[in-house]
């Protein structure tokens, strides 16, 4: 009977501490859990790549080279990306017209050169030498017409660089010159001379002049 009494405590024993571990396990992985889901809906994550360390003026001008425009609405000059896309489909219709006249143009070159009927017969411009100097005129058009377009380009990514730069320049009226009365004196007879100082402030702090004595060093 004690033998018996004995080995259902030391059961009873070992069921306690086996349920006791269980329980400090599962408070371990529901406390990992919930400290989880406590950093989900706490945002603690990176940031958004627009909103983190702007303004960035690397991350405007490549912006404004993968699409154009969008350099300026990431530097929030909404009214910016209109104008550049204005300039660039000004551009590609100038060359788009250009490039119809070339083609014309050279056609009707290539045809007057057989002696066959054209676009241009019968007009002012049937001769030789005129479509000759018309089809390369507009050649040359429509190649300075690529040159802006890419110009056009370059110039709003550079753009968008240069006013994202900008936006941390301080201009604080702190920085501005300050103009007021001054007196000198002339070394080594220390003489009282009456002028106009300029203060230029650094850091928020003016310049300060050195000490001066009335008889000079």
């Amino acid at each position: 009977m004690k033998k018996l009494l004995f080995l259902v405590l030391v059961s009873w024993c070992c069921l306690g501490k086996l349920t006791a571990q269980e329980l400090i396990d599962t408070s371990i992985v529901d406390t990992s859990i919930v400290e989880a889901q406590m950093d989900t809906l706490s945002g603690k994550k990176k940031g958004n790549w627009f909103k983190r360390d702007y303004p960035n003026p690397k991350k405007a001008a490549l912006l404004s080279l993968i699409i154009p425009g969008a350099g300026q609405l990431y530097n929030k000059r909404w009214w910016k990306a209109p104008l550049v896309y204005g300039a660039l489909t000004g551009m590609v219709l100038v060359i788009d017209y250009n490039q119809s006249l070339y083609r014309r143009l050279r056609d009707a070159l290539d045809l007057k050169r057989k002696g066959e009927e054209h676009e241009f017969s019968g007009s002012s411009i049937d001769n030789l030498s005129t479509l000759r100097s018309l089809r390369d005129s507009y050649d040359k058009n429509t190649q300075t017409a690529y040159v802006g377009l890419f110009l056009v380009y370059t110039l709003q990514a550079m753009e968008a660089f240069v006013d994202c730069h900008l936006k941390n320049w301080n201009v604080d009226d702190d920085l501005s010159l300050k103009v007021r009365p001054d007196v000198d004196f002339v070394a080594p007879l220390g003489q009282p001379v009456i002028g106009l100082g300029i203060t230029v402030p650094l850091n928020g702090r003016p310049l300060q002049k050195p000490g001066r004595n009335l008889v000079g060093r």
